[in-house]
């Protein structure tokens, strides 16, 4: 039912409520099966912020929370070290959790390896999701592969360009 409810509702689910995020229930049909198996990491998942006393190989992903700049500068990094224009960061659709955790762990059968995740792209956490932010979910293997290029990038041999200090104020039209 959730299709339904993610859709255009019906009477037999919640009364009818519905979230309005997709045109009709075959749209979320196709594209649950495009994600494919949604496969646990293990009985339990530990969301935990980092510090020196885990074991780096336990990492699945990490989740950062930025301003647009911030997220701006680790999409361009996610791409440094890559040929691809195109998937290395990616804005999907769907829960805020599938961009958080689902995909960048590795857990949706279909979610593109090795990309970096940003959004989120789903309103109904407007409520509690500030405003001034976004998230980026990035496997750990493309983090470390971001902290190895860190110094050899823009964001270390052009700091002016990541983080100006003047900047050009763009006139909204009216």
């Amino acid at each position: 039912m959730i299709s339904y409810f993610v859709t255009v509702g019906t009477p037999d689910f919640m009364g009818g409520a519905t979230e309005h995020l997709k045109a009709a229930p075959e749209l979320m049909d196709e594209g649950l099966k495009k994600v494919g198996k949604i496969t646990p990491l293990g009985k339990y998942i530990v969301i935990r912020s980092c510090t020196d006393d885990i074991s780096p190989e336990i990492i699945k992903s990490i989740i950062l929370f930025g301003g647009c700049e911030q997220i701006r500068n680790l999409s361009a990094l996610s791409q440094f070290s890559s040929s691809d224009f195109f998937f290395k960061t990616l804005i999907p659709g769907g829960p805020i959790c599938a961009t958080m955790l689902t995909f960048p762990a590795g857990m949706a059968e279909n979610a593109p390896k090795g990309s970096s995740y940003v959004g989120p792209s789903d309103p109904t956490g407007n409520t509690w999701f500030p405003p001034d932010l976004l998230i980026m979910g990035i496997p750990a293997e493309l983090a470390q592969q971001m902290a190895t290029d860190l110094e050899e990038s823009f964001i270390c041999k052009r700091s002016k360009i990541a983080y100006p200090e003047k900047r050009t104020a763009v006139k909204p039209y009216k």
